[in-house]
């Protein structure tokens, strides 16, 4: 049975199939929720639609329109007042921000979030340089904010307009009480300059002292900051102003500690030039050992980090020999640095002098958290030499020395992968019997250990046995990556097997179902009409204030649109709810979990390229949990995460004129060259379900990598050769975005498709084409 379907009559289904999908969107999210929700159509709802995509010239186009309504409701008008406010402060036209938040906290509706109101309004005043203006919507804000997400805002804000308005004294008084009652706040080092700032304009000794304290604790905390660069330009006045006076050692020692915190710093910030320029003019100071040791393992991280991993050996052997001369403060240091340099020389194909350097941190330093890690790479080392036996003798070695450890999972993994493709089923059953005994494991590692079982069973002849096995699979994560292979592996042993698992995923689960209900409570309030609005981060700052988590608020951000948020939600949930199938009660939550975000697009862009369908889904919420703009660490953009260099060339094949990169955060274009992209490596395979498996790694790899490993292992039966992809990285990514695809289509697809249908299907066998075989003619519906 190949479970083919129309991928096109998918995206035409009857409007009463599409209309309930909408619907589905956000099932589940609280029918509170959705019975208050304001603009819930026309061009208010259009409105915040366009900002949650970035499109902020329409939102502010369709939130003018509301306004001009003269039957508009109060609560309505102030909504949108606020809306339209927020595009003010977007384009720095802060007082007229000002004067429309003024009229929009006046609405009836709004009085539970009138103190936010007054918060943005009065920094809207100072923005616009009229501190004397924030002063009535100040007027007691902080004592209505107490106890609320907005509180340290507040109090910053009312320290900030006393500034201002020369009321010196108020304002430390501020200043200070929120770094005694928010010390750990992310705007702590705001806060410490600007109380710094006002004691250095001071006389009193006690004053300039504490300002010292203050710059020193930025210098040392947040160097490459503007705070940092401030505190660096006003100590040595303020030292010579109050007379401090320091040894040579003392200035030496501390001169030292700046340094090496701003290189610090610039790592973090990803400065990787800046970090080896300035540890090549700190290693000219001389420094003691210590120093040296930690200089350059960060020197060797940036090398590193520029992808020079071979460049970066030399440079941690340096270290590691620096941190060994100053003794065993520094050993954590010299452990990391040690093991750094053998991944360098591994970098320069030295797999053999790699795989021996790795061991011997093992074998030194057993106590360490990287033992293991040092183990598991001397394997990886043998297997690029082509030392099968010592690859196996590495992992065995970490089973038993480390066998309760973070990397145990991955080693008797490995050892799996090896005993299968070596045709040593027996071994690998044993592995498997083995593994599942082990405490800790989560559902996905029990559930592979179940999935490797019953291959090992299957290659043995003992079919029924591998059969359950199989369906053990579904009962412990019923819709995870091993659930799709055990799936699949069903589906080649029958009609009736295939129907028990589906019958698995069909069972309902004897548990209570979950409450969604939101407290009845202010904050719980505050949370509902933020969201209702598309304030996301503000939704979520309340519900966190409310001490609301887990599906409640992630169900209220869904149901609102605010899939970013929800799903960010969601990640902290864990696994546990996922070792039920989507039935009954537990559905709801499965729905919440795998949301349609964007269907439309993702709709029209599926079916003009020719992309399974749900596919996008799965992709995006790896990418960027539905978030158009994100950027990541590479400078990957938008919904799926197209590079700019990617997309122009996507661009000038769609035909696409005057391509900005800016607009990769409009989830329109985002989304059209996504599919189309998706389509092409989906078709670079053979064009069908099949061939997902390989498009999905050469998303996220590159599809030269992936023909290089399909060279290399070209007769590799399926599941194995996904076990095998060599970057930790693809290799997790491309099971994720499975389990996510074959989530979607069970939960989504149209009821009327049979199971198999629904279902993905991923044969043992490497398609055709990734062989090397011509195919016959795909069938694109």
């Amino acid at each position: 049975m190949s479970g083919r379907v129309d991928a096109a009559a998918v995206h035409r289904r009857p409007r009463q199939v599409r209309r309930r999908a909408r619907q589905e969107e956000g099932a589940g999210a609280g029918r509170r929720a959705r019975a208050q929700a304001r603009f819930s159509s026309g061009p208010g709802r259009d409105a915040i639609l366009a900002r949650e995509r970035q499109n902020f010239p329409a939102a502010i186009k369709l939130l003018d329109e509301v306004l001009q309504d003269g039957a508009l409701a109060a609560d309505d008008r102030g909504a949108a007042l606020w809306l339209r406010a927020l595009e003010d402060l977007r384009a720095q036209r802060f007082a007229e921000g000002a004067a429309r938040l003024a009229e929009a906290r006046t609405a009836p509706g709004l009085a539970t979030v009138a103190p936010r109101l007054r918060l943005l309004e009065a920094q809207a005043w100072l923005d616009a340089g009229m501190p004397d203006k924030a002063k009535a919507p100040l007027a007691g804000l902080v004592e209505a904010a107490a106890g609320t997400a907005i509180e340290p805002a507040a109090t910053i804000t009312g320290a900030d307009a006393k500034a201002r308005t020369n009321d010196r004294a108020g304002a430390l008084s501020q200043y200070a009480a929120f770094l005694a009652k928010f010390p750990e706040s992310a705007r702590r080092h705001e806060v410490r300059a600007k109380r710094a700032r006002l004691l250095a304009e001071g006389e009193a000794p006690e004053e300039l002292r504490e300002a010292i304290d203050l710059y020193e604790k930025l210098l040392l905390d947040v160097p490459l900051s503007d705070y940092g660069t401030e505190a660096e330009e006003r100590l040595p006045a303020l030292a010579q102003k109050v007379g401090l006076r320091r040894s040579f050692t003392e200035d030496r020692d501390a001169v030292r500690q700046r340094q090496l915190a701003k290189i610090r710093d610039q790592l973090a910030r990803s400065r990787y030039a800046g970090v080896i320029r300035d540890v090549d003019e700190f290693l000219a100071l001389q420094p003691p050992d210590a120093d040296r040791c930690e200089a350059l393992f960060l020197k060797g991280t940036a090398i590193f980090k520029q992808r020079k991993r071979a460049k970066s050996r030399p440079v941690f052997e340096s270290s590691a020999a620096a941190c060994r001369k100053s003794g065993p403060g520094r050993k954590d240091t010299l452990v990391k640095a040690l093991y750094q340099a053998g991944r360098g020389r591994y970098a320069e194909g030295e797999y053999e002098r790699a795989a021996k350097q790795f061991s011997a941190v093992a074998d030194e330093f057993p106590d360490h958290s990287y033992a293991d890690d040092s183990l598991l790479l001397a394997g990886e080392s043998w297997a690029e030499k082509g030392d099968k036996p010592r690859e196996r003798q590495a992992y065995e070695r970490m089973l038993a020395d480390f066998g309760g450890g973070d990397m145990a999972f991955e080693a008797r993994r490995r050892l799996l992968v090896l005993a299968l493709t070596q045709d040593r089923p027996a071994d690998a059953l044993q592995l498997a019997d083995d593994g599942l005994t082990q405490k800790g494991l989560d559902l996905r590692e029990r559930a592979k250990l179940h999935y490797f079982r019953g291959r090992g069973l299957h290659r043995l002849g003992r079919a029924d046995d591998a059969v359950a096995a199989w369906l053990d699979v579904i009962a412990t994560a019923p819709l995870s990556y091993p659930g799709l292979q055990a799936m699949s592996r069903l589906r080649e042993a029958g009609d009736e097997p295939l129907a028990r698992g589906v019958a698995a995923l069909s069972k309902s689960a004897d548990q209570a179902a979950v409450r969604l209900d939101l407290p009845a409570t202010p904050a719980a309030e505050r949370a509902l009409l933020l969201a209702r609005l598309g304030l996301g981060d503000e939704a979520r700052e309340e519900l966190s204030d409310a001490k609301i988590d887990g599906w409640p608020a992630a169900a209220v951000l869904a149901q609102a649109g605010l899939y970013g948020e929800s799903q960010r939600l969601l990640g902290a949930l864990g696994s546990t709810w996922r070792q039920s199938p989507p039935a009954a009660a537990n559905r709801e939550l499965w729905t919440i979990a795998h949301p349609l975000a964007f269907s439309d697009l993702v709709r029209a862009g599926e079916g003009a390229h020719q992309v399974p369908w749900f596919l996008t889904f799965a992709i995006m919420q790896t990418e960027s949990r539905f978030e158009p703009g994100v950027t990541s660490w590479a400078g990957a953009r938008g919904l799926v995460q197209l590079m700019p260099a990617t997309a122009k060339d996507l661009a000038r094949q769609a035909g696409v004129d005057g391509f900005d990169e800016a607009r990769l955060y409009d989830p329109s274009l985002n989304l059209d060259l996504g599919t189309l992209y998706l389509g092409n490596l989906v078709r670079r395979y053979g064009g069908d379900d099949a061939a997902v498996p390989l498009a999905i790694p050469s998303y996220n790899a590159g599809a030269g990598a992936v023909d290089k490993w399909l060279e290399k292992r070209k007769d590799w039966d399926f599941d194995l050769f996904i076990e095998a992809i060599p970057y930790d990285e693809t290799r997790a990514y491309t099971q994720s975005v499975l389990e996510r695809w074959l989530s979607y289509r069970w939960l989504h697809a149209p009821a009327e498709l049979t199971a198999d249908q629904r279902l993905p299907y991923v044969p043992l066998t490497l398609p055709s084409r990734a062989r090397g075989v011509s195919p016959g003619p795909v069938d694109h519906g």
